[in-house]
């Protein structure tokens, strides 16, 4: 049998674009900002009111599931709380969406305090629960909202407050994605502060959320600020991520709380959470899970952040729009993206030149390739399975981000795991994966493999180039049996294989530790690939935009009839549009 044979000089000299991208990396750094200075609120939070707040909401519905009616009548009261600053503007944005697969009629609330400029701050709060009273969770959040408008109605502001009662906030973050994509004034924003269960007995790590649930990074100088304000107000620095906790973020997008669809449509946001990111079990969000005193901390807190927000000239700086953060700088995510590319291009130059050479000899190169790709389909159909199985309903299919506690393993799921593993081991079986052809070389084998490979962390990288770079050893590892000694023995060859994947498998069990997923891991991981959160899709780059036209027409002042003129004027843009086109 041919030994394979590898021009290894030309995979050496093939690293030298990625030396020239490492150069770049270096001096793309850019430095970390400073927090914005922070300045004294004129008021002070009273917690003892959140918390009266808090057991009215809790009392009045017990039960606030998106779109029932204990969700609707806390929406009327917060209505009537906002209605009743005589100051401000009060608006509400309605939308229909749907929760455990009925349709449903969801309301945001929006009110503004104008101010000097038309910039503006955001204070955001859901105020549904999908399980439970969410004392410690919604019913806290809301309750510190209506009191620091309370707090700030009659404060001097120099920029304009929007403080947002969201709806469905437990599915899917329904509420502030409709508010994202669709406020009228949202180019105008510069900063967002996210209550998120603020107030637990209990509190916990992280108490700062910035992920965000797309391949984004949030504003480096507004979660500077956040971790400085929490330091001072609860005597405890907040744990952010670490370099290749970031990375691991933007490879496997996964931001859980209303932040994270803030972030990844453009506007500067951070969450403030007394309970970590995943939203808190039934157990843990009664009414004697509230804490008086963790309210009052994060409460001061936002309400310092929004002073000093105001008291800034202009928004925060964001840094690179995907970064990550090394000694003090910030790595632009742009440069990683090129440093994944060269560093796949030695192993797809080196699998090149060794079927260029196999083709000379007149070997099977087409039926190689044909082969390798082969060993992707057990995989493939894997997915197209799971796909169809969320298709049909047999699979949740969640909108992201969604609640684990929603989503337990049981008899369904593991019936559902066991199916897809099987149909991966068949098919590997009925392809007979783990089996070279007799016909076939492995001198031409091994670079298809190995060319394969490549392609498939390049189509990664078109879809996601941080997952790209965790992916860069399993287009490389191929050259392990391409060494003078001879190909390795199976085992050792399987390890290497195995060795590839560490990367990607470290970023998993970060995400799952950050979500504190525990034992149900592999089955939340597999419904955010059901639903297509996490997988080989066009990364989302929902950046600012302007509004086009007109508010929409579901978005009206509360009081007065929808703008039945800007749905005739839109209407009357368009035909003229259609006539011009003509």
């Amino acid at each position: 049998m041919r030994r394979l044979v590898v021009a290894f000089r030309i995979y050496r000299q093939a690293f030298a674009p990625a030396l020239v991208a490492v150069v770049v990396v270096l001096f793309s750094l850019q430095g970390r900002p400073d927090p914005l200075p922070t300045v004294v609120a004129s008021a002070e939070f009273d917690q003892d009111a959140a918390v009266k707040i808090d057991r009215q909401i809790v009392d009045a519905a017990p039960t606030r599931t998106p779109g029932s009616d204990g969700d609707r009548a806390i929406a009327d009261m917060v209505e009537k709380r906002f209605m009743s600053v005589g100051e401000g503007q009060v608006a509400q944005q309605t939308f229909d969406g749907s929760f455990d697969g009925k349709n449903v009629q969801l309301r945001n609330l929006i009110l503004t305090l104008p101010g000097e400029s038309p910039r503006s701050v955001v204070l955001l709060a859901a105020r549904d629960s999908a399980s439970g009273p969410g004392a410690a969770s919604s019913a806290a959040a809301t309750a510190t909202l209506l009191e620091l408008v309370d707090k700030l109605r009659n404060a001097r502001h120099t920029k304009t407050l929007v403080f947002v009662s969201t709806d469905g906030g437990s599915d899917g973050a329904a509420g502030a994605r409709e508010f994202a994509e669709h406020f009228t004034q949202r180019d105008l924003i510069d900063g967002a502060v996210v209550l998120w269960q603020p107030g637990s007995a209990t509190p916990r790590e992280p108490s700062l959320l910035d992920a965000s649930d797309g391949s984004q990074s949030p504003s480096a100088q507004l979660v500077r600020t956040a971790q400085q304000t929490l330091s001072e107000q609860t005597g405890r620095r907040p744990q952010l991520e670490g370099l290749f906790g970031e990375l691991a973020r933007l490879a496997l997008p996964s931001g859980l709380g209303e932040q994270a669809v803030l972030i990844a449509n453009g506007i500067d946001a951070v969450g403030l959470s007394s309970a970590g990111e995943r939203p808190l079990p039934v157990a843990d969000d009664q009414p004697n899970d509230l804490s008086a005193a963790t309210l009052g901390d994060l409460g001061r807190t936002a309400l310092i952040l929004v002073a000093t927000l105001d008291g800034s000239s202009g928004p925060p700086e964001h840094g690179p729009a995907a970064y990550l953060s090394l000694a003090g700088s910030l790595v632009p995510g742009w440069a990683l993206a090129v440093l994944a590319l060269t560093l796949v291009f030695p192993a797809a130059l080196a699998s090149l030149d060794s079927l260029r050479q196999a083709s000379l000899r007149r070997a099977r190169v087409g039926w190689a390739l044909a082969w390798s790709a082969s060993r992707a389909l057990p995989l493939l159909a894997a997915l197209l399975l799971l796909y169809l199985l969320a298709l049909t309903g047999i699979v949740a299919k969640p909108a992201f981000p969604f609640d684990p506690n929603r989503f337990r393993v049981g008899v369904g799921p593991l019936v559902a795991m066991l199916f897809l593993a099987t149909a991966i081991l068949a098919g590997y079986y009925a392809i007979r994966g783990w089996r070279v052809p007799a016909g076939l070389p492995s001198d031409v084998a091994l670079p298809a493999l190995g060319l394969v490979a490549a392609f498939a962390v390049l189509v990664a990288w078109l879809a996601n180039p941080y997952l790209a770079l965790l992916l860069v050893p399993v287009a490389h590892v191929w050259l392990l049996d391409a060494r003078r000694g001879g190909a390795l023995p199976w085992p050792l060859a399987l390890g290497a294989g195995a060795l590839s994947l560490v990367p990607l498998a470290a970023a998993v069990v970060h995400v799952a530790g950050s979500l504190d997923l525990g034992s149900t891991a592999p089955w939340q991981l597999l419904l955010m690939v059901g639903d297509g959160q996490i997988g080989f899709r066009p990364t989302r780059r929902r950046g600012r935009r302007p509004e086009a036209g007109p508010p929409r027409p579901q978005a009206w002042i509360v009081g007065r009839p929808p703008p039945v003129t800007a749905t005739i004027w839109t209407h009357l843009r368009s035909r003229d549009v259609a006539r011009m086109t003509i």
